[in-house]
This record gives C-alpha cells, sequence and structure tokens, in this order.
C-alpha cells in the first residue's frame, strides 16, 4: 500500500515519535526520586508504558489505517479497529496495540486539523476527549505514587512510564531508530 494524505503535512506511514530510554525504575528510592522530578514544577506529561506493540491509527475516507513504529502498514488486524470510525475524518493517534487493541496516548490530527504543533499536554487531552467521545478505554491517566511503587507488580501490562515534556511539539522522525529527548522511557527493569 502506498503512502496516505491524513492531512497536510501528516503521511502515513511515518517514524512516529520515540522516546530516549532513562534509567530503570528498581527501586523506591529511584521512584521516589522521580515522583519528586514530576511535582514540581510541573513539567512533565506522565503515563503508564503500556508493553505492546507501537502503531499510529488514522481514519481517512471511512477506512481505518494502522502502522507500526517502523514506518510500515501493520498487517495483524486490530479487534477495535472499526470502533475509531466514529471518529471524524482524517484523524490520527498515535498508541500502542496490546491483546490485539489500539490504545491511543496521544491526537495527532482531528477533522483535517494537525495538531503535531500543540504541546504533549494538549494532545493527551485531545485522544482522552476523543476515547470518551466514542466509548474506548482511556488507559494512559498519571500514575499515582502508589502505582508507581508497585513497579514490577504493573506487569506484563504495563512496564514502566513515559515522561513527556508538556510543551513539547510532536516531531515526526528521520529512522526507526531514531529517538526524541522530550520524551524519557522509564522501565520496571
Amino acid at each position: 500500500m502506498d503512502k496516505i494524505e491524513v492531512v497536510r503535512g501528516l503521511m502515513m506511514p511515518f517514524f512516529p515519535m520515540r522516546p530516549v530510554k532513562g534509567r530503570s525504575l528498581r527501586t523506591p528510592r529511584l521512584i521516589e526520586e522521580l515522583y519528586i522530578d514530576i511535582q514540581e514544577p510541573e513539567d512533565w506529561v506522565i503515563q503508564p508504558k503500556l508493553a505492546g506493540q507501537r502503531a499510529c491509527l488514522a481514519v481517512v475516507d471511512k477506512r481505518v489505517y494502522i502502522q507500526s513504529r517502523h514506518g510500515v502498514w501493520l498487517r495483524r488486524s486490530v479487534k477495535n479497529a472499526s470502533a475509531f470510525l466514529k471518529l471524524p475524518n482524517r484523524t490520527c493517534l498515535d498508541g500502542e496495540v496490546y491483546e490485539g487493541n489500539f490504545y491511543p496516548f496521544e491526537c495527532l490530527a482531528v477533522g483535517g486539523n494537525l495538531f503535531t504543533f500543540c504541546t504533549a499536554n494538549e494532545r493527551e487531552v485531545m485522544a482522552y476527549q476523543l476515547m470518551r467521545l466514542i466509548k474506548q478505554p482511556w488507559i494512559f491517566n498519571a500514575p499515582s505514587k502508589n502505582w508507581l511503587l508497585g513497579r514490577r507488580a504493573n506487569l506484563p501490562k504495563f512496564e514502566g512510564v513515559v515522561l513527556k515534556r508538556m510543551n513539547s511539539s510532536y516531531a515526526i522522525l528521520a529512522s526507526p531508530a531514531q529517538v526524541s529527548a522530550d520524551w524519557l522511557k522509564r522501565t520496571w527493569v
């Protein structure tokens, strides 16, 4: 399949933003330090890191398109893909496929409007609102301190957290190996 124009400035497939790997969260002390860092000065969006396959989903002309983080079309089927047909045409979401379902954590475009220049905080809120609109679960709420302290107890579903600079824009990357310093992944192991 060829490339699909979602909106002007966003063609699928592409290489989505990827986090830099940070220090692991092996001990309660490291969780305490992380929790202090994310409380002040409130510069971060923090989301659980789902242990799935990274994917981006778009709705274009009554069709759902899903790609992997490697910039290729996803070959396996996604069980809840048809639910996203309720979204406005020319909408694109970034997220994960886990146990056969797509779970978005950010919105890149809605109704033909590009949102990659919006902040990470705004993109997260838009994705959350869209999931409420189409009655799909939102699983990326900011984790509590107790959830973080559970570390490996959150496995196998969640393997850590991703921190995103709150005011960062979304950068389409040049290759699947490239990472963005605006996103930081911290795993339990």
